[in-house]
């Protein structure tokens, strides 16, 4: 009789964040009393079903394990990649390979930047993507107007048209697929060398569409040291604990 399928996140947390500045990676910044990493991992864990989280980190951090160390849950693989889909990669293949997950468990991969995860929509996603063949992700409708832009010889933004955002959403995390599945399409996907912004990119490249399920605004990606204190509005968190 096969085992019923069992649920992890992945969290790949190697990057440096380019983007955010500073002396230390994103993931490690404050967040009021806790660093974002802690508070990314811990959403995941607000649903019973997750049986434990796997950090993806790079081979010299030591950081992460001393974060959660003492919790039986949470294991840091240091086995990271030069970008984010490979340190996916890379943890989904160590998981697989090591027997720690089973090829049709359901891997939840989620960014170490999205502290704000609301209990509601881990418990929406796993309830509706467990019941799509596919797979699913959080995903938020885009509000804004989009517009396709050129750059002129001055160096000038210029707006050439608007795009039409009628059936565009904003991809959020977790993105949650099975296993084997998800590791066979990002390995197919970086062999004919194809560019991944997310794992959804690479099921979708098997011709099989995963689910879109209702994230919230909670749940936005850190990026710039600014939106440190976006995300700390957002959750409620004093300003003035924010480093």
């Amino acid at each position: 009789m096969a085992r019923t399928a069992k649920y992890f996140g992945l969290v790949p947390a190697g990057g440096a964040g380019r983007r955010f500045g500073g002396s230390i990676p994103k993931q490690y910044a404050m967040l009021g009393a806790k660093t974002v990493l802690e508070r990314s991992v811990e959403a995941l864990l607000v649903d019973p079903r997750v049986e434990g989280v796997f950090v993806v980190v790079a081979n010299d951090d030591s950081i992460a394990t001393a974060l959660f160390q003492g919790n039986p849950q949470v294991k840091c693989l240091p086995v990271g990649g030069q970008e984010r889909v490979n340190s996916v990669l890379n943890g989904l293949n160590h998981l697989l390979e090591n027997f720690l997950v089973n090829e049709t468990d359901w891997v939840l991969v989620h960014d170490a930047a999205r502290p704000g995860l609301s209990a509601a929509a881990l418990k929406s996603l796993i309830d509706q993507g467990s019941e799509h063949v596919a797979g699913a992700l959080l995903a938020v409708p885009v509000a804004d107007t989009l517009k396709k832009t050129s750059v002129a010889e001055e160096g000038e933004v210029i707006a050439q048209h608007t795009i039409p955002r009628d059936h565009l959403w904003a991809a959020q995390t977790p993105q949650m697929f099975r296993a084997q599945a998800l590791s066979m399409a990002i390995s197919e996907c970086l062999y004919k060398g194809a560019q991944l912004t997310d794992d959804a990119s690479a099921i979708e490249t098997m011709g099989v569409g995963p689910l879109i399920v209702p994230g919230h605004v909670e749940n936005m990606k850190i990026t710039r040291a600014e939106d440190l204190g976006t995300v700390a509005r957002l959750l409620g968190l004093q300003q003035e604990n924010l480093e």
